[in-house]
């Protein structure tokens, strides 16, 4: 660590802050990587979710942050504002600010993504409240 950064620049994923996510019908979870918290951020936040096969978020929206999925395994859809998109391992999706968005996963493995959220935003209500704080 240098002098003006007191926090580590690095966090395993089996080390981050996790918890279920508010989706019905198996298990979802989300683990919180990287944000002010953790490593300092300021001006994003990095997450990692995973749905079982099967499962589709509830629709939602972030009026303030802009938002992007990578694809680290599985496949799923992503449904902004009703335009229904393919995704798998490899695949970046942005979501601007304000745009309604759900996520599905499909196919029979594991569906697991990064999420980024500039500026943070959702990470705190998940941090403060967990997973029922973002359907304030």
């Amino acid at each position: 660590m240098s002098d003006s950064h007191d926090k580590p620049l690095c966090v395993r994923e089996s080390e981050a802050l996790s918890g279920e996510l508010p989706v019905p019908g198996g298990r979802s979870m989300f683990r919180i990587l990287l944000d002010e918290e953790t490593v300092g951020a300021r001006q994003f936040a990095l997450l990692i979710n995973e749905f079982d096969p099967g499962l589709t978020s509830t629709a939602h929206k972030h009026d303030k942050e802009e938002h992007a999925f990578y694809i680290i395994s599985g496949t799923g859809i992503i449904d902004i504002e009703g335009e229904k998109i393919p995704v798998e391992a490899g695949d970046a999706v942005f979501v601007p600010p304000g745009k309604m968005h759900q996520i599905t996963s499909t196919g029979d493995a594991l569906f697991k993504y990064m999420v980024l959220y500039s500026p943070p935003g959702p990470n705190v209500a998940l941090r403060e409240k967990g997973a029922y704080g973002l359907a304030e």
